[in-house]
């Protein structure tokens, strides 16, 4: 915001001396008062876009290692039993919060700039969101909603999460649903409508279950809406489930991963 009204003092400044100096009469200085205005906020818009690819690459490659690290180890807890669910849990949730916390490091440089550049301070919400969600801070994640930029499929299925967890209405979260899938690109909204799909059947509504589906289908060529779409056209509710999104759709806090706990073994008491 200080550099918008920087650019704009700037620019009526332009105007002013040209005009007084007698260099261009008064329409031309304000015609190029605008240009000086629409130069600053371009450089600026050039240099931030640059500065938050940067970052965004680097919290990315950040994400999807912590993401993928934590994969391989549900993979293999389902292949190989672990001794106890809870410990595994716990595992799970230190690398989480050190993928957070390294990112955190990363985005607190930018506190700096919040007043200065316009939008930042919902970016900077955007990214936190995430991170409120993973840690399961609902207090933090209720300030950072009506902020955050709710444009990426996750980010979107984090609102109809937090709305399910607070027994919003049906239709409540209908209405937030439909308006995020009307802005959202083809082939992005597979998460999106397999949350609300699976809120649908989870109060029963099969058959409302079913028209998300068809209708995600026609968005989206993903396999779990395919594989779900027959599941409930051949009454088989029970086989419902978003488990092929992986760690995306645990990441919502809908469903609880399974893994196989380790058998103890008997080898019988023997008596004298």
């Amino acid at each position: 915001m200080i550099t918008v009204i920087l650019n704009l003092i700037l620019a009526m400044a332009t105007g002013v001396v040209l005009t007084l100096t007698d260099v261009s009469p008064w329409y031309w200085s304000i015609l190029w008062g605008l240009l000086v205005l629409l130069g600053g906020q371009f450089a600026l818009g050039m240099i931030l876009r640059r500065k938050m690819s940067s970052i965004s690459e680097q919290i990315q490659g950040i994400m999807q290692r912590g993401q993928a690290k934590m994969q391989a180890k549900m993979q293999r807890w389902r292949v190989k039993p672990v001794s106890s669910q809870k410990a595994a849990e716990q595992e799970l949730a230190k690398d989480r919060d050190a993928m957070i916390l390294e990112v955190q490091t990363l985005l607190k440089p930018l506190e700096k700039y919040r007043l200065w550049v316009p939008l930042l301070g919902r970016q900077l919400a955007t990214m936190e969101l995430q991170f409120a969600w993973q840690r399961r801070d609902y207090a933090r994640v209720d300030l950072l909603l009506p902020r955050a930029l709710l444009v990426e499929p996750f980010l979107m299925c984090i609102r109809l999460a937090r709305l399910w967890q607070q027994d919003a209405s049906t239709e409540e979260i209908r209405k937030v649903f439909n308006k995020m899938v009307q802005r959202a690109r083809y082939g992005t909204t597979a998460l999106v409508y397999s949350t609300f799909a699976w809120m649908l059947v989870k109060r029963g509504d099969v058959d409302g279950a079913y028209k998300v589906l068809v209708e995600a289908d026609q968005k989206n060529e993903h396999a779990v809406i395919k594989s779900n779409k027959d599941i409930l056209a051949n009454n088989k509710v029970a086989h419902f489930t978003n488990v092929g999104f992986g760690e995306e759709w645990y990441a919502l806090w809908l469903e609880e991963p399974k893994m196989r706990a380790k058998r103890m073994r008997d080898n019988g008491r023997f008596f004298m």
